[in-house]
């Protein structure tokens, strides 16, 4: 079985509705169980490398790309390791994860799926292990995951590029609903006309 991440793409479903700048778009957000352990997302059993770091793979919020980088003991997390194990967060001061400013989404228009605005969010941390070799490691009583450094990445359509979109495309799309809708309309009136007319001759024929 494959590793799998539902990372906002389709048919992963949206998380909400938002309206940006008067466009209705959808809010696809990187769900928790990305970086859950395999114990409760089996899918992700083949990021578990190791058994030790990762608590026999229980630990969670956190993931080794060491293969990645040459055998640095190099994993990445969510800022501010948002949705992270507390073994993991609580021995590092001075978090304060919250899904408002650390989560990563990507907003997209559903008719044409352009993506309008977007958040990526990306923390890269180092494994840090006692060492009697560095004088500074040698009191370290236990392995730490320490962050280094997080990246924000954002970007959203313009006030003009959104008023251009709003007149070239949602407003003709929302015209031809309203177009489909008097046609639908119509088709029924003439149906209900037809039929009515169907029976009033049947009657006079039967008569």
């Amino acid at each position: 079985m494959a590793c799998k991440i539902c990372i906002l793409i389709w048919p992963c479903p949206h998380e909400s509705d938002v309206n940006l700048k008067g466009i209705p778009v959808y809010r696809f957000v990187l769900p928790s169980k990305a970086f859950a352990s395999p114990v409760q997302n089996p899918d992700n059993h083949c990021f578990c490398t190791e058994k030790i770091i990762s608590k026999n793979c229980t630990s969670y919020g956190v993931l080794d790309i060491s293969k990645c980088k040459e055998g640095k003991p190099v994993y990445i997390s969510l800022p501010h390791f948002l949705y992270a194990s507390p073994d993991v967060s609580e021995t590092i001061d001075g978090l304060n994860p919250n899904e408002e400013e650390h989560r990563t989404y990507l907003d997209i228009e559903p008719i044409t799926g352009f993506t309008l605005q977007f958040a990526k969010r990306l923390q890269v941390n180092l494994l840090v292990k006692p060492s009697n070799k560095i004088q500074v490691l040698k009191r370290l009583k236990r392995n730490y995951i320490v962050p280094i450094l997080w990246l924000n990445e954002t970007g959203t359509i313009g006030d003009e590029k959104a008023k251009m979109f709003r007149s070239q495309v949602t407003g003709k799309i929302n015209l031809l609903g309203l177009i489909e809708m008097i046609l639908l309309s119509v088709g029924v009136v003439m149906f209900v006309a037809f039929m009515i007319s169907y029976c009033a001759c049947r009657s006079k024929t039967i008569k």
